[in-house]
């Protein structure tokens, strides 16, 4: 097996293994916590469901480690298409990851906090510091697709939808820090672009596994 099928191949399993992790986390345990219906429940669904709060922050933790080994295999994969996007692509997803741990303090110290409207005020902090980090993750899925349509043997639709999967995390994402008051309007055109930004990354993983470095 070559470097750079094992390179391809612990990327496409990193990328998996972070979308089911993410799933679990954000599509199972942060609703439960987190429900916007009202301030005064943040921080009693949290000391009701301690254990699970808890998983939720570990996936978190295994997230960011993930990030970090895909980031340095997806840099190496690249590198020979072109070093000098490769690095930037590197730096963008690292600077994006090191913003989500940031963020992730927020929900940390919600673990102790008592109080409805403080553990209301931390989850808002963690939504707007995560959804400025998106932003740069939605920069480096631009230089990704660069480096995907640079690649010889990459398939057109993938590198599409990864630039798609960017242009939409930056306009999403932007528009929730410039214009909160039209959260339930940038929740809707979030909702319409879930698809290709969901499709762009694990499109990708799906062909590192099958295809890359073959």
């Amino acid at each position: 097996m070559t470097a750079q099928r094992k390179l391809a191949l612990s990327s496409g399993y990193t990328l998996l293994l972070m979308a089911v992790v993410a799933a679990f986390c954000f599509g199972f345990a942060f609703p439960i916590f987190y429900d916007t219906g009202g301030s005064g429940l943040f921080s009693k669904n949290i000391q009701a469901n301690q254990m699970l709060y808890m998983v939720m922050l570990s996936t978190l933790v295994l997230i960011v480690v993930l990030d970090v080994i895909v980031s340095y295999t997806l840099m190496y994969f690249f590198n020979a298409d072109s070093s000098r996007i490769a690095i930037q692509a590197y730096y963008l997803r690292m600077c994006y990851t090191a913003v989500f741990v940031v963020a992730n303090y927020f929900l940390l110290i919600n673990l102790k906090e008592s109080d409805g409207q403080a553990a209301q005020l931390n989850y808002r902090l963690f939504a707007t510091i995560w959804s400025a980090g998106l932003i740069i993750f939605g920069v480096h899925l631009l230089a990704l697709g660069r480096l995907m349509k640079i690649h010889k043997k990459m398939p057109r639709y993938l590198w599409y939808l990864t630039f798609v999967a960017g242009v939409s995390y930056v306009l999403v994402h932007s528009l929730k820090l410039a214009m909160p008051a039209f959260e339930s309007s940038t929740n809707t055109l979030n909702n319409i672009l879930a698809l290709p930004m969901a499709l762009g990354e694990l499109g990708l993983a799906v062909w590192f596994i099958l295809k890359g470095g073959k």
